[in-house]
This record gives structure tokens, sequence and C-alpha cells, in this order.
């Protein structure tokens, strides 16, 4: 997926001025840090964890079927799954062992302020500092993505039985959900099913193909 705002820094919670320096990049940050979507990643399942090679389907929601937002984030979810060696299903759940459900979504956003020198060359040729700070504004966008796997045979019998859940949140200076979305699911899914019960950070490279 190509785009114009991957020159942008991606960033999570904590100082705002650390974070753009996360890289240890100073004067040249954005020419020399590849960017990065930091995304804090739970997840849950039952035991024994669901094995490679099992069917599975996506079932949309009642306010999904028909939504084509929803068609086009299935596709990264089904390709990811895929990439963690399970099977598609026919598009119904009517034989999968697997059902898989996802919702996904802003969920507000904050804006921080941070200050830093203003860089003067000086009169002996070396860079200096004027001691009056520039004051600059960050506005960070929180986003998330949920997942959960159900077994299909219960599923199809009425009953909902739970076998892995999951959640990606991550805070990034873009607003569109669109662009950011590809490296939720994919943090999401790293190292699949991941730890059991725990809330770990994961660190996805932004590039052109998520």
């Amino acid at each position: 997926m190509k785009t114009n705002y991957l020159s942008i820094i991606l960033v999570h919670r904590g100082n705002a001025m650390k974070r753009l320096l996360s890289c240890g990049c100073l004067l040249f940050l954005l020419a020399a840090c590849q960017p990065v979507l930091n995304a804090d990643v739970t997840r849950f399942y039952s035991l024994p964890p669901l094995a490679a090679g099992q069917s599975f389907a996506i079932a949309p929601d009642p306010g999904q079927a028909g939504d084509l937002e929803f068609q086009h984030y299935s596709v990264l979810v089904s390709d990811a799954l895929l990439s963690k060696g399970f099977r598609s299903a026919a598009p119904q759940a009517a034989a999968a062992d697997v059902v898989a459900v996802m919702h996904y979504g802003n969920v507000g956003s904050h804006t921080e302020i941070y200050s830093e020198p203003d860089p003067l060359w000086g009169r002996r040729g070396g860079w200096g500092w004027r001691g009056y700070p520039e004051i600059n504004s960050y506005t960070f966008y929180s986003q998330f993505v949920d997942l959960a796997l159900f077994d299909g045979p219960a599923w199809r019998s009425g009953e909902r039985r739970m076998l892995f859940q999951g959640r990606a949140l991550a805070d990034s200076g873009i607003h569109d959900l669109n662009v950011i979305m590809p490296y939720l699911v994919k943090a999401l899914l790293q190292d699949f099913p991941g730890a059991n019960g725990q809330t770990v950070r994961v660190v996805v490279p932004i590039d052109d193909t998520p």
C-alpha cells in the first residue's frame, strides 16, 4: 500500500519529544529513521492454543454485512491468518473449524505540546543555541482492532465458545484508519497466539508493503 502519509513517524504514548527522537536522531530525524508503529497488544486464548491447519471463515456482525470497509479489512485479517498456517474455508461459516469476528475503529485523539532549542550557527563556525525554545504540537490518534476466534461447530449450534481474543491499540500521527489498519493487524497476530493474558509492546516497521 503506497501513501504519502508514511513519511510521518508513528509514535505511541509517553513523552512527545522522546517518542519523536526514539531512533536517536535529532536534526535529520525523518531522513535517518525508519518509521514504526508501536502497538499495545493484549491476547487471551484457551488451552491448548489453536493449532495451525484449521480452516477459518470471517463472519460479519449484522451492522458489518455488505460494508465495503469491513470487506477490505477482512482481506487483511484473512491474509494474516493464512500466513499463520490456517486454511480458508468457504465464504460462509458453514464448514469452518474456526469463525473469526473482528471490530475496529478510532477511539479519540489528544494533542501534546513540546519545546526544543532553536539551533544557531555560532560566530566561530560551530553550532550553538539561541536559548529561545521552539514550541511545537503533535496530535495523536488512537486506533484499534479486535479479533475473536470462535469454535466453528459450537458456533453453528448457537453457542459462542471463544478460543482466542486479541486487541491491538496504537497511537499515531495519522487519522486515517485505512492507512494504519494493515500494521495493526500485523501487530495483533505477530508471534501468534502470543503471551496468554499479557499486554506486550509490538513494534511494526512502516513500509509500502505491510
